[in-house]
């Protein structure tokens, strides 16, 4: 019986582990902690921690359909042109690509 429940323990450790890896977060901290404190503890860990991962924002030129996946206040292709032009920003990858057909690609 207490070989089922130490098997079990583990298990949820690893588990947690996995999760805490897929987060970008401390994987090996997050399994120290749910192995030597418990598994609870590590899950309160986990979940209290943000994610490392950093999310990408695109920027759209209305004038010339380039798109930036860097933080510019203004195109730099339309400013070799003269023109002076606030880039856009959207809010997530899945925006720009519902707009892919929408813009003219040269």
């Amino acid at each position: 019986m207490l070989i089922v429940i130490i098997a079990i323990y583990l298990i949820i450790t690893f588990l947690l582990t996995v999760l805490g890896i897929e987060k970008q977060t401390e994987g090996l901290k997050v399994f120290f902690i749910s192995l030597f404190f418990t598994p609870l503890v590590g899950l309160f860990y986990l979940y209290g921690k943000k994610n490392k991962s950093s999310q990408i924002r695109y920027y759209h030129c209305y004038e010339c359909d380039y798109i930036y996946p860097v933080k510019m206040k203004d195109c730099p292709i339309c400013m070799e042109n003269g023109i002076k032009v606030r880039l856009k920003k959207y809010e997530s990858p899945y925006d720009v690509s519902n707009k892919i057909g929408e813009l003219s690609l040269a």
